[in-house]
């Protein structure tokens, strides 16, 4: 979202927001507080960063568009363990409390029963400066996310935080710990790729619905498969039979054979084998 400096509003003291975690002694606090201990009050549009209050606006409409787009990705694409999140606050330090457009973190809850640090944050570039984008991706990178990841809707690129600059990335994001399958960057940006990435991710995930569509569409082609198959045998045998009792297979008949269904193919083969000659006013000749 674009963000705009702003008196704060019902900002909680940092250390007594919306935390369960037990209190620490002045002058023995430690380097990071929870990742879920709050400075601003969720749900009231507001981040900090380095103690200054910025209030969250509304995005434009390629903006919302692309937030969306990337959380159905990745909810889609993020093993059992993991879950997908857009806008969620990350208490970065003791100062800075901000909400990345999206992220990737451990289901699990830490031993205290807090929130655990994303592994994956994403952050989406419209008319926002790249500047403060970069500002807090680097309060997140110093708390410990492990990557970092900025889409540019404008310029139609994706790039990753790495060694202290942003790295365009080409085709895929792998991240075997977080996903089922690589990220294809190409899903970020177009709408028929992210429907595509999506199917993909569900398929590797063998999402049980799924399979069990999939397993009733090949049950009903082996069906068509044996019905193929015996209306072929069916077929070869009134050739056979024609053949060993010396009867003319014109190509009237060979057509009449060609395109009979199962019922009359079957009165076929039981005239030419009892009768040992063709069905007379009953069938063309």
């Amino acid at each position: 979202m674009d963000r705009s400096s702003s008196p704060p509003a019902k900002l909680h003291a940092p250390g007594l927001a919306s935390s369960s975690h037990a209190a620490v002694c002045p002058g023995r606090e430690p380097r990071f507080p929870p990742v879920d201990e709050r400075i601003v009050q969720p749900e009231s549009r507001f981040e900090v960063m380095h103690g200054q209050v910025y209030e969250m606006m509304g995005s434009h409409k390629p903006h919302a568009i692309a937030t969306g787009r990337l959380a159905y990705i990745l909810s889609a694409l993020v093993r059992p363990d993991f879950d997908a999140a857009v806008d969620m606050l990350t208490r970065a330090d003791r100062h800075s409390d901000v909400a990345p457009d999206a992220c990737v973190f451990p289901k699990a809850p830490t031993l205290a029963g807090g929130r655990r640090l994303e592994h994956l944050v994403f952050e989406v570039l419209d008319s926002q400066s790249v500047a403060n984008v970069t500002e807090k991706v680097r309060l997140l990178k110093k708390r410990g996310v492990r990557r970092l990841f900025i889409l540019d809707i404008n310029a139609a690129t994706v790039s990753e935080w790495i060694q202290g600059s942003w790295n365009e990335l080409s085709k895929v994001i792998e991240d075997p710990t977080c996903f089922v399958r690589p990220l294809g960057l190409k899903s970020l940006l177009e709408a028929a790729d992210a429907d595509r990435e999506v199917a993909l991710a569900l398929l590797a995930k063998r999402t049980p619905v799924l399979m069990q569509r999939i397993r009733k569409g090949e049950i009903r082609g082996e069906k068509r498969g044996e019905i193929k198959g015996e209306m072929k045998g069916l077929r070869a045998t009134v050739a056979s039979l024609c053949k060993v009792l010396d009867i003319e297979l014109s190509l009237e008949r060979r057509t009449l054979v060609e395109h009979a269904d199962e019922t009359t193919l079957r009165a076929l083969v039981d005239q030419l084998q009892n009768h040992r000659q063709w069905p007379g006013a009953d069938m063309p000749s």
